[in-house]
């Protein structure tokens, strides 16, 4: 169960704060959560966040590394390629604020941990929670969620991560998608879903810092919800298997009737839905 405690004086005037003791997993995190009724994007409040503290940290010691933002409805919420995250009233919309120790070619490795970290953790309720590359969750190839990671870097390195989480809860979703309220899994309230996806994005981050991406790729790559994947060019239908993950997030695809497996990045390419 999440206990609350008394609100956080640190985070200068940001939102309603509480520290969540959370139990997932027999795993025991502490997040500082600061909620909204509205706002923008969780991920753009993240950042303001960050410049706050960074801007006034004197003598404070703060950090904002282990925080969660989360809000009832975003009003301009981010989705991957600029595109607007539909954020309506019954959804999980959270940013959560990492500082991971990884290289900036090594960016894409957060969101494929993340991914695979809640998936596992959901799972754990009863739901049967699949991956899309590089950022989808999906449950009967329906959309449940999605992930979207932005980082800081500075000389190479990642400095902050801020990683935005939306999935179905209770709202109303198209055909396409689906909610994770309506389906019989353990979870009651979204307070529980919260736990649940915090203590997913731990997994998942530990796991990558203790033993490195590779593992977790090769579980990845098992929880794809549909490994095959088509492609038109010039007027013409492609049809291929995805072969591999590259720990930089390239997927390695091979094409019928090609002798020589072909490299896509996440940005260029993607896999849609079958």
């Amino acid at each position: 169960m999440i206990r609350r405690a008394k609100p956080a004086e640190s985070y200068l005037g940001f939102g309603m704060h509480k520290l969540f003791n959370l139990r997932s997993l027999g795993v025991l995190l502490n997040y500082q959560i600061i909620r909204y009724e509205e706002i923008d994007s969780t991920n753009n409040e993240a950042w303001r966040l960050i410049d706050c503290i960074e801007s006034q940290n004197l003598n404070l010691n703060l950090t904002p590394c282990g925080t969660a933002i989360i809000a009832k409805r975003q009003s301009n919420g981010k989705g991957q390629r600029g595109n607007v995250w539909q954020s309506a009233l019954g959804g999980l919309f959270m940013s959560v604020i990492l500082q991971p120790n990884l290289v900036a070619v090594d960016a894409h490795q957060i969101t494929l941990c993340t991914a695979w970290g809640i998936a596992k953790a959901l799972n754990e309720t009863g739901a049967n929670v699949k991956l899309k590359w590089v950022n989808d969750l999906l449950i009967d190839r329906r959309k449940l969620g999605g992930i979207l990671t932005e980082t800081r870097i500075e000389s190479g390195q990642i400095r902050y991560a801020v990683v935005g989480i939306g999935i179905n809860w209770t709202n109303k979703v198209p055909e396409s998608a689906i909610a994770l309220g309506e389906l019989p899994t353990s979870l009651s309230s979204m307070d529980e879903l919260i736990e649940v996806v915090l203590s997913g994005i731990d997994l998942g981050q530990t796991r990558c810092d203790r033993e490195g991406i590779l593992g977790i790729l090769a579980e990845y790559l098992e929880m794809l919800s549909d490994k095959n994947v088509r492609k038109t060019i010039d007027g013409r239908e492609l049809q291929g298997q995805i072969i591999d993950i590259r720990p930089t997030g390239e997927l390695v695809v091979r094409w019928e009737g090609s002798s020589q497996d072909a490299i896509y990045q996440p940005q260029n390419f993607s896999v849609g839905y079958q």
